[in-house]
């Protein structure tokens, strides 16, 4: 009979062995499609995995993009068809289901499709949606059919694990004047500089311990962005509206304090609408 020593020692090998082979821990073993799961597509090589410590190895330059989402690995699968083209399939696991659905709206920028908890594509290019904790892409290197980029995403979304919802604070958002796509949720100021400046300061003091909302609302034939922040505590709100108000933004219309939440409003919206938006998105948050 084996002691206990012995099988202590028999199953940190086997852990060792599991983790020098299989790179970053993750929930992705399975995803790809096999080589005969989608007529005339096979892959190209092996799976790729990157984690923290290489992921500038596969987007130099943008990791922290990712980072801001709690990423935690992603696994990369290239397949080749019979005429020679190419097509890159990426599943990336973040630390929860909220962020895998931040993670897609920073990076949606099509038409909407129904795969998985939602999706976003550039026809014939490019296939995103997310599930549980995954942000998945099907890219094309070479204008390629989008049923068969669709084929691709539900088949990855078939074997991933289902479920996954959006924040509350995302829930909580009024639908009167919402542009649909328009919602980004974050953490970090950088995730919605390409769509509201901010001064690049981090005046807000955003960072992996907030929660944040940007969303584009047309009322009365005026374009806006709503801004939703939820702080650990409401000093740290008071701060930000303080330091948001003394900024002084060209754009902004009206900004509010309420517990734990900061709610702003940007853009030439009269302020007696203005506060309306921001009173009704910070009751549906329940501030």
């Amino acid at each position: 009979m084996m002691s206990r020593t012995g099988s202590l020692v028999l199953s940190l090998g086997v852990l060792l062995l599991l983790a020098v082979g299989c790179g970053p821990a993750g929930t992705f073993d399975g995803v790809f499609p096999e080589g005969d799961e989608i007529p005339g597509w096979a892959p190209a090589g092996d799976v790729q995995a990157f984690g923290r410590d290489n992921l500038y190895d596969l987007v130099n330059g943008q990791a922290d993009t990712f980072f801001a989402y709690g990423f935690e690995r992603v696994d990369v699968q290239i397949y080749e068809n019979d005429a020679g083209r190419q097509l890159r399939v990426e599943a990336w696991q973040m630390d929860s289901a909220s962020n895998a659905y931040g993670l897609y709206t920073a990076s949606r920028s099509g038409e909407p499709v129904s795969i998985g908890n939602s999706g976003d594509a550039d026809p014939g290019r490019r296939v995103d949606f997310w599930q549980d904790r995954a942000f998945v892409r099907v890219f094309a290197y070479a204008p390629e059919e989008a049923v068969t980029l669709e084929a691709f995403a539900e088949n990855v979304s078939r074997a991933l694990p289902s479920g996954g919802r959006r924040p509350p604070l995302v829930e909580g958002l009024p639908g009167e004047g919402l542009v649909e796509g328009s919602v980004i949720f974050f953490h970090q100021e950088s995730s919605i500089q390409d769509h509201l400046w901010l001064g690049g300061m981090n005046i807000l003091a955003l960072g992996a311990e907030t929660d944040g909302v940007l969303a584009r609302y047309v009322l009365s034939d005026v374009a806006v962005w709503l801004l939703l922040i939820e702080y650990p505590e409401d000093t740290a709100a008071a701060a930000a509206l303080d330091a948001l108000t003394a900024s002084k933004p060209s754009d902004l219309s009206v900004a509010v304090a309420d517990g734990v939440y900061l709610g702003a409003v940007f853009g030439a919206l009269p302020s007696i609408d203005a506060e309306k938006l921001v009173s009704s998105a910070l009751d549906g948050v329940g501030g």
